[in-house]
């Protein structure tokens, strides 16, 4: 009987392996900040920061900008669900050059896993197209005036994750994945959007984690335990007939 138990104890452990409890995650901050422009200062203002600005204003309107505003933390976050991290906003007016073309975002994104804190670092480069306002057809093939063009020609926002796209931590025997899936606009993943004259345009950043145990139990391992006890039965029963 005792053998049994043991026998039983030792199997149960085995497919216990790959089962653990859901872990309880907290996204606890996120900053964003542009670390590099082009141009430089002072054509473009706001380096080290949430915001950048550039452009003259025309007829005394405002400049034009880019701004990341961090998601409201803590937050507690579920596994294999989507979740937000923070939004772009392209404030969109019309302005003299000089004018951005390209920019550096950093996001730092900290969770708190059971009680374990890790940070991921995430790089995004944009790039940026202002389009001459009074064209037409303008530079996405549309009508001035009409559309997203109601304005005047749309400008065009790019970007891309280059560093950070995803990362790993193994907290407790288990495996977790945290992947930042890049900015969603209008609902979907995207690498490009068109932003309309006068308006601002926003994209939402958002990540998502999965988890998986280190150590799950091969269907091979099992055979072997099977054959193991099999020999065990075999000797026993060899000792008993002696």
């Amino acid at each position: 009987m005792i053998k049994k138990l043991m026998v039983a104890g030792a199997t149960a452990a085995l497919l216990s392996a790959g089962t653990a409890s859901a872990a309880v995650i907290n996204l606890t901050s996120v900053t964003g900040i542009w670390t590099a422009t082009t141009p430089a200062f002072p054509d473009v203002n706001g380096q080290g920061t949430s915001e950048i600005r550039w452009g003259g204003p025309v007829s005394g309107g405002n400049q034009s900008g880019y701004r990341f505003d961090s998601a409201a933390t803590p937050a507690l976050v579920a596994e294999n669900v989507n979740f937000n991290l923070g939004t772009f906003t392209h404030f969109n007016y019309p302005v003299y050059a000089p004018s951005l073309t390209s920019a550096q975002l950093t996001v730092d994104s900290t969770l708190d896993i059971d009680g374990v804190v890790e940070t991921v670092t995430s790089v995004f480069e944009f790039q940026h197209w202002e389009t001459t306002n009074s064209d037409n057809p303008c530079a996405d093939g549309g009508t001035n005036g009409v559309g997203i063009n109601k304005n005047g020609c749309a400008d065009r926002v790019t970007f891309a994750l280059n560093v950070g796209a995803s990362d790993s931590f193994n907290i407790g025997g288990i495996d977790y994945f945290v992947d930042i899936e890049g900015f969603f606009y209008n609902g979907l993943l995207a690498s490009e959007f068109w932003t309309k004259e006068e308006k601002a345009s926003t994209a939402e950043l958002r990540g998502l984690i999965t988890s998986r145990p280190v150590s799950v139990p091969e269907p091979s391992t099992l055979a072997l335990l099977g054959l193991g006890l099999l020999g065990l039965g075999v000797r026993r029963r060899m000792r008993q007939t002696a």
